[in-house]
This record gives C-alpha cells, sequence and structure tokens, in this order.
C-alpha cells in the first residue's frame, strides 16, 4: 500500500514538474530600414512580456503552447505574430516599420534599405558611436568602413577630413534630416561645426558611389546621412561625463519626452568640452545645444529645431619636414643625413607645433579658429492619405567667425625652441624708435572671417502609384551669401597698423583693431532644382530611376576696389572704410562713395541621371546594380575668383560642366550568424578642375607683369575598386568583422591652358599619376566579446597602404610629367574599447573606457609632395621633398553615463 501510495505522489510530481517546466522566447528587435536596435521595446505576451534591453534583445519565460506575440515601439507601426512552444526555446527577431507619418526623415534624407536599395551603403548605429567615438570627431569612426580614409589633419580638434573611394569631402554630401550641409560656395565641411551631434544622433549612414539621393548633390564619392532623435524615440534624461587625456573634459545632458499624450514631443541637448590638445598648443573649448520640438496634428506633424556649436580651438594648419619631428623616421625612408642637419629644428617629436607660445604666462596660438554656426528648421508633413505622403522643410543656417593668422611687415619673434615669442612681440610694438616714432606695429593678429547667411526650403513628395510603383520628387532651392574679409584681431600693443601690401592704399592709413584690410568682398550663390524619382518593387524585385535638375547661379562683389582720391596735389588709392591724412587734409571713404566692383549672376545648369536594380536571390542573398551620369557645375571658385591679393574680381571664362560616369555591382548575404557584402565600383570623372586654380603672368611675354589665376579644367580620373565587409557571430557572446577596399585611382590625362593669342601659358601631364591624398588599400578587422550581460571589450584593427602624398599638378611636365608622388608608408593602427552597462532599479548606468591608437603607433597620416615651403626644398618626388603631418600618438578617454 505504501508503494502504491508512493508511486502515485511521485507521478503527480512528475507530471507536476513537466507541467511548469519552461522554456525562453528570445530575439532582437530592430529598425526595419536602418536595422538599427530598439532599446526599450515593448514585447506583451498576453498579461505578460518584457522591454527589451539597450541592445534591442529580449527574454520571456513560457510553457508549452501557443501564443500570441504584440511588439511595439514609440513611432513604429506595432507587430503580432504567432508562436508555438514546445519542448525546446523559440528564437524570434522582429523588425519594426516606422510609421507612415514618422516616416519623414528616412523618405527625405533617402536612406537606403538592406536587401532593396541597389546601392552600397554601411549603417553607423548609435551603439558604435557611444562605443567608439571616444572624444573624436565623427569622421573618424568612419575609417571602419569600406573605402573610406579619415585622418584628424594637423590635430586641432575639428580639424578631420575624410574622403570616400578617393574623393575628398568637397566630393562627398553630407545630408542633416534631409538638409544638405556642404558649404555652398566651395563644398568643404567643417566638422568642428557639428561638434556634439553624436548626442542627438538616432542613426548615420554612408552611401559610397552616387548614392540614393533624390537630389541633385555632389556624390560623386558618396553621401553621409546623419539622422537625429525626434518625437519617436523613448522618453528618457541622459548625463555623461567624459574625461582623458591633456585634460579633456565633457558634459553632457540629453532630454527626449518622446511621444506625450496630446501629439507634443521635445528633444533637448547641452554639452560643454575643454581640453589642451595632444598636439601643443591645439586647446579646444566649446559648447552645445539642441532643441527639437514636434506637434502631431492627426495626420499632420510639425517640427521645429535648431542647434548650434560655438566653438574655438587651436590649429596645426601646416605640414612640415619629416625629419623636424623624427629624424630616425626621415632617415627610414631615405632621407640622406645631410637633409637632417640642413633644417632649422630636428626631433620636436609628434606633439611639437610651431604656432604657439606664451603671452604673459598664458598659452596663445597664432592659428586659432572660432566659430558659431547655428541651424534652424521649420518642417510640416502631411499623410494626405494612405498613398501619398508631402513634407515640406524650411531652414536657416547663420555662420560667424574665421581663423586668425600673423601679419606685420616682420615675422613673429620665436625663442631658442621655435615657439612664438610674444612678450618679444608686444614689447616691440610698445617701443618707439627713430624710424617708427607712433608704435606702429611691426607685428599683429589679423584674422581671415567667412560669415554666412544661408537658406533654402525643401519640398518633397512621395505617391503610391499602386502596389508596385511609387513616385516621388519636389524641388530644392537655396540663397547664400559668405561674406569674406580680413581684419585686425590684436595690435600686440601697438598703437596701428599700416597695411602697406595687398591692397592699393595709402601707407600713412593708421588701422585700430577690428578695422578690415587685405581683401573684402562677397561671394553669393543661388540654387534651384527639381527631382523625381520613380520606384518599382514586386517580388523579389527592386528597381529605380531617377532625375534632377539643377541651376547654381554665382555672382561676387568686392568692396575694396581702389578709389583715386587728391589731397594736395597728390594721388591716393582708398578702399573702403580707410582714413588718409595729408598736409593737414583728412579723407575717409565710406560705404555711400565707395564703387564697388559687382559682377552679374552666372548661371551654370546640370543635372543627375540614376537608375537601379536589386533581386533577392533567395532568403539570404541578393545582387544590385546601379549606374549614373552626373553633369555637375563647378564651385564658386573655378567660376569666379575673387582674387584676394589684386584689386579686382576675375571671371573665368570656361567652367564647362565636370562630367562623371558611375558603375556599381554589389552582392550581399545575410543569415542569423554571418553577413557580408561584396561591391564593386567604376568611376570615371572627366572635366574635373583643380581645387587651387594655379596663376600665371597676366602677359606671358612681361616677366614683370602681374600673376592672374587661371581656371584649369579637362583633367580626367579613373577610380575603381573592390569592397567587402562582413560580420560573424558563431555565439551570442562574440562578435568578428571585417573590411576589405582594394583601390585603383588614377589621372588619366593632363592639361594645358592656351592664351588669347594662342601662346602655352601653363600645362601639366598627369596620365597614369595615381590619385594622392587617401590610401588607396584598406583592411580591417573587429573582435567583440560580451562575456556577460552588459559587459564588452572590443578591439578594432585597420591597415592603410598605396597611399599617395598630394600633388602639385605643376610638378608633372617635362622630364617629371606622368611621375607618381611619394609613396607613404603603411601602417596599423589598433583601438581598444570597453564598457558596462547595468541597471540600478529603473535607473540605467554605464561606465566606458576607450584607449586609441593602442600600440602607440608612429605614422603619417597626410602629405604634401615637393613642398616648396620646406627648408631646403627639393623636387624630387621622395620623403625628403615631401612635408607631412604625424598622426596623434596613444590618447584615451574615460566616461560615465545614467539615464532614468
Amino acid at each position: 500500500m505504501k508503494l502504491k501510495l508512493l508511486f502515485i505522489i511521485s507521478l503527480i510530481l512528475s507530471c507536476s514538474f513537466a507541467y511548469a517546466q519552461k522554456y525562453t522566447l528570445s530575439g532582437t528587435v530592430v529598425d526595419k530600414d536602418t536595422r538599427e536596435p530598439l532599446p526599450y521595446a515593448n514585447v506583451q505576451v498576453g498579461t505578460g512580456g518584457a522591454v527589451t534591453d539597450f541592445d534591442g534583445k529580449y527574454a520571456i519565460q513560457l510553457t508549452d503552447g501557443n501564443y500570441e506575440v504584440v511588439v511595439s515601439y514609440v513611432g513604429c507601426e506595432p507587430q503580432t505574430f504567432n508562436i508555438t512552444i514546445a519542448g525546446s526555446d523559440v528564437t524570434q527577431d522582429v523588425q519594426l516599420q516606422n510609421s507612415q507619418l514618422l516616416d519623414e526623415v528616412n523618405i527625405i534624407a533617402d536612406i537606403a534599405v538592406e536587401r532593396e536599395t541597389p546601392v552600397a551603403f554601411s549603417n553607423i548605429p548609435t551603439i558604435k558611436l557611444q562605443e567608439e567615438l571616444a572624444a573624436q570627431e565623427i569622421p573618424m569612426v568612419l575609417n571602419s568602413t569600406p573605402g573610406a580614409y579619415a585622418t584628424q589633419s594637423g590635430g586641432g580638434d575639428g580639424d578631420a577630413r575624410i574622403t570616400i573611394r578617393g574623393f575628398n569631402q568637397r566630393n562627398i554630401a553630407v545630408m542633416l534630416d534631409g538638409i544638405p550641409v556642404n558649404d555652398m560656395e566651395n563644398g568643404w565641411v567643417y566638422w568642428s561645426n557639428w561638434f556634439g551631434l553624436d548626442l542627438v544622433t538616432k542613426t548615420m549612414q554612408v552611401q559610397r558611389g552616387l548614392g540614393a539621393s533624390k537630389l541633385s548633390i555632389p556624390s560623386v564619392g558618396g553621401t553621409i546621412n546623419i539622422l537625429t532623435k525626434g518625437i519617436d524615440s523613448k522618453r528618457g534624461l541622459r548625463f555623461k561625463q567624459e574625461i582623458g587625456n591633456n585634460g579633456f573634459l565633457r558634459s553632457t545632458l540629453g532630454l527626449t519626452s518622446g511621444r506625450l499624450k496630446n501629439g507634443w514631443g521635445v528633444s533637448a541637448a547641452a554639452s560643454y568640452k575643454q581640453g589642451d590638445g595632444w598636439v601643443d598648443g591645439t586647446y579646444t573649448q566649446g559648447y552645445f545645444y539642441y532643441l527639437r520640438i514636434d506637434k502631431q496634428i492627426g495626420q499632420h506633424m510639425i517640427s521645429l529645431s535648431g542647434f548650434g556649436a560655438p566653438q574655438e580651438h587651436g590649429q596645426r594648419p601646416f605640414t612640415t619636414e619629416i625629419g623636424q619631428v623624427d629624424s630616425q623616421y626621415a632617415l627610414d625612408q631615405d632621407v640622406p643625413q645631410e637633409i637632417n642637419d640642413q633644417l632649422f629644428f630636428i626631433d620636436r617629436g609628434r606633439q611639437f607645433n610651431e604656432h604657439w607660445g606664451y603671452r604673459d604666462g598664458e598659452v596663445v596660438n597664432l592659428r586659432k579658429n572660432f566659430y558659431h554656426k547655428p541651424q534652424f528648421s521649420l518642417r510640416h508633413s502631411w499623410q494626405a492619405s494612405d498613398n501619398l505622403f508631402w513634407s515640406n522643410i524650411a531652414y536657416l543656417s547663420i555662420g560667424n567667425g574665421g581663423g586668425t593668422r600673423p601679419d606685420g611687415p616682420k615675422s613673429m619673434p620665436r625663442t631658442e625652441d621655435g615657439q612664438v615669442n610674444f612678450d618679444e612681440a608686444v614689447a616691440t610694438n610698445l617701443n618707439p624708435s627713430p624710424f617708427n616714432p607712433d608704435s606702429i606695429a611691426e607685428h599683429i593678429i589679423g584674422a581671415g572671417m567667412n560669415n554666412h547667411f544661408w537658406y533654402g526650403l525643401l519640398s518633397t513628395f512621395k505617391y503610391n502609384i499602386n502596389g508596385n510603383l511609387t513616385l516621388s520628387g519636389g524641388l530644392d532651392g537655396r540663397y547664400y551669401r559668405g561674406d569674406h574679409y580680413r581684419k585686425v584681431i590684436d595690435l600686440l600693443g601697438a598703437a596701428a597698423f599700416r597695411d602697406g601690401g595687398n591692397r592699393q592704399i595709402d601707407s600713412q592709413t593708421n588701422l585700430k583693431e577690428d578695422d578690415r584690410y587685405g581683401y573684402d568682398y562677397s561671394g553669393f550663390v543661388r540654387w534651384g532644382g527639381l527631382f523625381g524619382l520613380l520606384e518599382y518593387k514586386r517580388n523579389n524585385w527592386s528597381a529605380f530611376v531617377n532625375l534632377s535638375t539643377a541651376t547654381s547661379g554665382y555672382k561676387a562683389e568686392d568692396y575694396m576696389k581702389p578709389k583715386e582720391v587728391a589731397l594736395s596735389d597728390t594721388t591716393f588709392y582708398v578702399s573702403y572704410g580707410d582714413t588718409i591724412s595729408h598736409n593737414d587734409n583728412t579723407y575717409h571713404l565710406n560705404s555711400s562713395e565707395a564703387k564697388n566692383q559687382v559682377t552679374d549672376w552666372i548661371n551654370v545648369p546640370s543635372y543627375t541621371f540614376k537608375m537601379g536594380a536589386s533581386y533577392k536571390i533567395a532568403d539570404h542573398s541578393s545582387i544590385f546594380v546601379n549606374t549614373g551620369y552626373l553633369s555637375k557645375s563647378q564651385r564658386f571658385g573655378n567660376v569666379i575668383n575673387a582674387n584676394r591679393f589684386g584689386d579686382r574680381i576675375l571671371e573665368f571664362d570656361n567652367y564647362e560642366n565636370e562630367e562623371i560616369l558611375a558603375f556599381e555591382l554589389g552582392y550581399s548575404f545575410k543569415s542569423e550568424i554571418f553577413s557580408g557584402n561584396l561591391n564593386s565600383y567604376y568611376t570615371k570623372w572627366n572635366n574635373k578642375p583643380l581645387d587651387r586654380p594655379p596663376t600665371v603672368l597676366e602677359d606671358p611675354s612681361d616677366p614683370e607683369s602681374d600673376r592672374i589665376p587661371v581656371n584649369v579644367i579637362g583633367i580626367e580620373a579613373l577610380h575603381m575598386g573592390l569592397e567587402l565587409d562582413f560580420a560573424f557571430k558563431p555565439h551570442r557572446m562574440v562578435t568578428f568583422e571585417g573590411l576589405a577596399s582594394i583601390g585603383d585611382w588614377q589621372w588619366t590625362s593632363g592639361a594645358e591652358v592656351i592664351s588669347p593669342e594662342g601662346e602655352l601659358i601653363y600645362d601639366f601631364d598627369a596620365k597614369g599619376v595615381h590619385v594622392g591624398d587617401a590610401a588607396q588599400v584598406q583592411l580591417g578587422g573587429l573582435i567583440r566579446v560580451e562575456p556577460m550581460k552588459g559587459l564588452y571589450f572590443k578591439i578594432r584593427g585597420t591597415y592603410f597602404d598605396k597611399y599617395y602624398s598630394d600633388f602639385q599638378p605643376e610638378d608633372l611636365k617635362g622630364e617629371t610629367a606622368r611621375r607618381d608622388s611619394w609613396k607613404l608608408p603603411s601602417y596599423n593602427l589598433f583601438n581598444f574599447h570597453t564598457g558596462y552597462n547595468f541597471n540600478v532599479k529603473k535607473t540605467r548606468m554605464g561606465v566606458r573606457f576607450n584607449i586609441l591608437n593602442l600600440f602607440d603607433t608612429v605614422y603619417v597620416s597626410d602629405a604634401r609632395n615637393n613642398d616648396d615651403f620646406n627648408s631646403p626644398s627639393s623636387q624630387d618626388f621622395d620623403a625628403k621633398s615631401a612635408s607631412v603631418h604625424f598622426g596623434q600618438g596613444r590618447r584615451w578617454t574615460s566616461s560615465f553615463s545614467i539615464s532614468f
């Protein structure tokens, strides 16, 4: 009887245990378009459920049975699916689509979609910025994408530059929430103006080649799309404190309200940074502010946003001889010892910077950048129907600032160790002499100012014609005014400054601080464009055809055209703002009397045609192909030259459009543990002008005649290559990433300039010469280990090779025609990152530590071939003829963050 009772009890317990056995439903919730993890998404199963963690992961314990699962996230369409638990764990990843109304930015910014958009692209998720940026500028983290080469140039904070597929950032379109931000005169991007964007970045995408943008933009090398947070972000408050080497300190505070019950949403952020800089004298101080207010009214969304980053930082703008930094490195590059022996300074080290010194015990940099460029936008989007979406953006950018430089009739004095001796300069200015009884400045600090006023309107619609066809298009209008002038910043104790050089003014004109001299002109650009895109999607096929056209208008006005003034039978040439005195007679030229030189508007049309298609071969594989033709108007400086060192504006008579023909083929594979992309590209660039128009004698028969700039066009280049990137996750705790980019970029022609009389006045031959200023070979990899939830260790390594120094076309003629510039030594860089994210009740905390250039590698990051400013200088296309920037050594940062 007892045995039977025990058997029955055991059977009941066994059945109860079997009935209570639980299994795990787990997975990752990501954004369908960007594939970025969505933290704090709700995963609902019946009356229970879970919330995804910082990496978008969730896990729920369930017993055997059938369940309905609902996944939701702010700003996304909820997704419902059914699962069955039958004696084992189940993995279910989820991709959430942005709601139609909140998908505005993706539509306007033309975010590429994985396995659908037929272009080569890489997504940079927010988590990567948080883990790897480590007090660097945004371009530096892009070295982990194929075909990209980013450096910090001279080492000043914000002076980074980037090339993609060998094209510099003048030919890379940078878009912020769909708004183009490249400078409208020269195409450059000044990253110091965008400090703090990492705080509010929702995601970032790099599209290589002509890209997927509908707009007529200069995306020859690629497009960088940065999307910021808004009403679709999760509610939260976050504070972060960072510290680093050389006194670096950064404090940040961010707030997102998410969608409130009344349809409002607010995102705000503020940041402050300061530091001494790894390079001597490259101190930095800056602020960042951001505010975005969203309001949803039915099917309408209205957004008002504004942000800015007032900052100043010391610079090291000029490259220098290799031996001045490291004589042994120079010898290793076959620089003769006698060249090192002739240098003014030797072995000053990678941190040496000749542009700074002490003034009254305080560090002062002669080369300081200071700027504030706030940008404001007002957006309205309307989901008019299930098939029609319409968006309008009005934006405004106001920039003020510039860069300082030494000026005066004499060079700045130096200390024995090569630094600027400001105290001696001040003493010289303060002490009158028989030759200078009025204490007129021998030395001053001037500044080249570059202010701008820029506004635009971008209107976009998207219409679903049927289940397969979508038509989108719109208009793009912009107006820009850039004011450029030089002014006196600091007289260094002198009573006044007299500019007797760059313009025709009386040498007795006394200039005070804030007075303008040298040059003073404005450049105007107006832009009007139309664009259209037709997309087709059916089953495994997707394709597009894009046509855009634009007209660029250029105009200039010079405020310093001299005016002849007679005083006491003596003729003087006076410019706007000048005051002259002669024989007790005084004359001041004000703006009403000045006769400015003004050009007519020069309008240059351009257009773009692109098409492509992709096909999903199977569940995991897809291929794509695209091609395009871009007729691109030349930049302002290649159409109008303001000639800062003369008395006139020069309008070039040859500014035919650049022509770019591109072709691209790619394959992608994606599974649960492995994903990879392989791309090939071919880009032919015809009629390319030189970035810096060279000068020639105005009268070739007169060696004493003035030198004038000439626009050299007709240059051709061919960029082609292969790109590979992959990610492999064999275990939930381990991730491997790899990349390879093998480029072959060459100039394929020369160019010449013929005078109206038929004389050859300028020529060079660069056929077969490798394109310089970027590494053509790039290899990289990453290992990330997460031994426990929230704790990670990662090391990333990147190898660069086949990097030819930037060359001067003037060098390629006669015996040196078709000769490659100096090839830099290859180098490896390794960065180490670690961190731990953890929860304390409902509070999220995180600590991070980063080491950049882990092994303190000595390497050259930038170089100029045959630099005439070297002393001694030579034209031998080798290391002794080149000037360089060395890359920065080992640095570190650490941070603590807390989120509510």
